[in-house]
């Protein structure tokens, strides 16, 4: 805990990767659970009210990885996810590598995603299906550039990777998901950000 915040990190010791879940004080003093699981997957629970809050930060293979390795973290993300109540409010969000698409897809994928969707996009998708979330910010209308979340440097290309997801059962507390391009931050990918109220204790964005 540092200036007020907490930084709650699993990573490997080249520190080439790695996952974070960032919380402020009054929402670092909620905390119950931590499962840094791998540099791929980290959960963090807080308690709250009327249910727990379930945080899960992901980072995906990239198209450099092959699809076992792929595959071999949505088992590993599967699994964490079990063990924990099925009513709790689920948060599955990150840097995917996938391209979902802008074709609304039943209830997971929204019309307002960005490009047409990959082989990594079909396994997002089949693993939303399965576990019945949706992908937030492809629900929501945005300006042109808002859509994006990374573009490959030196190249004018953009590229809606990262995703938040939640479940069915709670979509209507998210009242709006999208990207911030020029947010304050040091990386080559958008700041991705939901707006929600579930929560007596915990409220107003994860």
């Amino acid at each position: 805990m540092s200036e007020g915040t907490r930084v709650i990190y699993s990573g490997g010791k080249e520190r080439q990767r790695g996952v974070a879940v960032i919380l402020d004080e009054s929402k670092a003093r909620n905390v119950v659970k931590v499962i840094q699981h791998s540099d791929r997957l980290v959960l963090v629970k807080l308690k709250a009210e009327p249910v727990g809050i379930i945080i899960v930060q992901v980072y995906m293979p990239t198209t450099g990885h092959s699809d076992e390795e792929v595959e071999d973290i949505y088992e590993q993300l599967n699994e964490l996810t079990d063990k924990e109540k099925g009513n709790d409010y689920l948060v599955v969000m990150g840097n995917w590598n996938a391209i979902v698409g802008e074709t609304r897809d039943d209830k997971e994928v929204g019309e307002f995603g960005l490009g047409e969707r990959n082989d990594r996009g079909k396994m997002l998708v089949e693993f939303c299906k399965r576990r019945q979330v949706m992908v937030t910010n492809t629900w929501f209308k945005q300006k042109k550039r808002r859509p994006y979340t990374w573009k490959m440097p030196g190249d004018r290309r953009k590229y809606q990777i990262d995703y938040i997801l939640v479940k069915h059962r709670y979509r209507n507390s998210v009242k709006v998901a999208c990207s911030y391009p020029g947010a304050d931050e040091d990386s080559d990918h958008n700041l991705v950000a939901k707006l929600k109220r579930i929560s007596r204790s915990i409220e107003n964005g994860i």
